[in-house]
């Protein structure tokens, strides 16, 4: 288990320089934060699951994966970062996220583009999600690719402001991590 928390830890890292210059103003809600690692490498913010998973000293909330218990617009930056694919509801945290957030959501998602990425990703993703919450986490593998996941936002009233690749060459191999970055004041 060593390794594994080594490698959550130098990927949240890395994770938390992809979205860092995209925040906008002081208060970050992590959604889907998991062990709170990312919150933990960006010093600040707070993290939210659906279970206590944490293992970083951060503040962290679980809540029940339908309404966060947050007013609306507390939060200047929510960052949903490989999370909405596992919601059974995508559309309804994405709406509650949403809700919550005055300026900018941060989107990363392991997106597919052909069949064969598609099989790989459920593979993989379901086996390491098992191994890294030792089977608390029942989540869905509901993966997309990059142009369904822009439709999806944009059928939120989400301008994206920004779309990118992330990860190394070697990376992209297997995982196909694709970085969105929308204005929720827009709409």
């Amino acid at each position: 288990m060593r390794t594994v928390e080594r490698f959550l830890r130098r990927y949240a890292a890395g994770q938390a320089q992809d979205v860092a210059p995209w925040i906008v103003g002081a208060r970050v809600l992590d959604l889907g934060a998991g062990e709170g690692f990312v919150t933990a490498a960006l010093g600040a913010g707070l993290a939210v699951d659906v279970g206590l998973f944490r293992r970083a000293t951060v503040p962290y909330v679980v809540y029940d994966g339908a309404a966060l218990p947050f007013g609306d617009r507390t939060f200047d930056t929510t960052l949903l970062l490989l999370t909405l694919h596992h919601c059974d509801k995508a559309e309804a945290v994405l709406d509650e996220a949403r809700r919550v957030t005055r300026a900018r959501l941060i989107v990363t998602e392991s997106v597919y583009r052909n069949p064969v990425d598609r099989f790989w990703l459920r593979a993989l993703d379901g086996r390491f999600n098992r191994l890294r919450h030792g089977g608390r986490m029942a989540a869905p593998l509901a993966f997309r690719a990059p142009g369904e996941w822009e439709a999806l936002f944009a059928s939120r009233g989400l301008r994206l402001i920004a779309a990118r690749w992330l990860g190394s060459r070697v990376e992209r191999l297997i995982h196909h991590p694709r970085l969105y970055v929308l204005d929720a004041t827009a709409g």
